[in-house]
């Protein structure tokens, strides 16, 4: 039996949405090769060398059936208490355990970094996605706040349970940015301590 036209024009419509997608993403990641590439820690492209330092300053707690623990403005605080829309920074272990679970001050060197930008939306209009790709998100899903994440992959000889920080806030597409190391560092207080590698 022949397609009938609806069933056609949805097919195509979503094929055409699918290749603006693919050349967005091309184009970020061609841009993006020459706009991020600064030395200038006050630059909204500056990225968080591999190698720096993560250093926590206090012992804390991570409360049972937790796994993570939220600095903003230099106050530890819970997933609820948090204000997604300001600089926060998410510190993060692999085990969860009914039992409150307790960190040592430590210092922690950062393996990897990835800076990735995720829709906050929870109702989605499809079942297709590209992850790292605002713009392409947002013509798929129609969604308008993003998440605008540094995640920063950390390793402790001491520690081995501790798995990473992340920095982000969520944002809207047009004024979204990734945290700068000041933002971070102000989300961060006394609590932590960010020691940018030097070349």
């Amino acid at each position: 039996m022949a397609e009938s036209y609806t069933n056609l024009y949805n097919r195509e419509y979503l094929q055409s949405r699918v290749k603006q997608a693919v050349l967005v993403s091309v184009f970020l990641a061609l841009s993006a090769c020459s706009v991020y590439d600064t030395d200038d820690e006050g630059s909204i492209y500056y990225a968080v060398p591999v190698g720096s330092l993560i250093v926590l300053n206090q012992e804390l707690t991570i409360a049972g059936e937790q796994v993570a623990t939220y600095a903003q403005n230099g106050e530890l605080l819970s997933y609820s208490a948090v204000n997604k829309y300001y600089p926060n920074c998410k510190f993060e272990i692999y085990t969860m355990s009914e039992q409150p679970r307790t960190v040592q001050a430590d210092t922690f060197e950062i393996i990897r970094v990835v800076d990735e930008i995720e829709s906050s939306s929870i109702q989605k209009s499809t079942q297709l996605a590209v992850r790292d790709n605002a713009l392409a998100f947002g013509m798929l899903d129609r969604s308008y706040i993003f998440n605008y994440a540094t995640m920063m992959y950390l390793r402790s000889e001491q520690q081995t349970d501790v798995y990473r920080m992340t920095c982000q806030l969520w944002d809207d597409l047009n004024q979204g940015r990734h945290l700068t190391i000041s933002q971070m560092r102000t989300a961060m207080g006394e609590v932590f301590t960010l020691e940018i590698k030097k070349d």
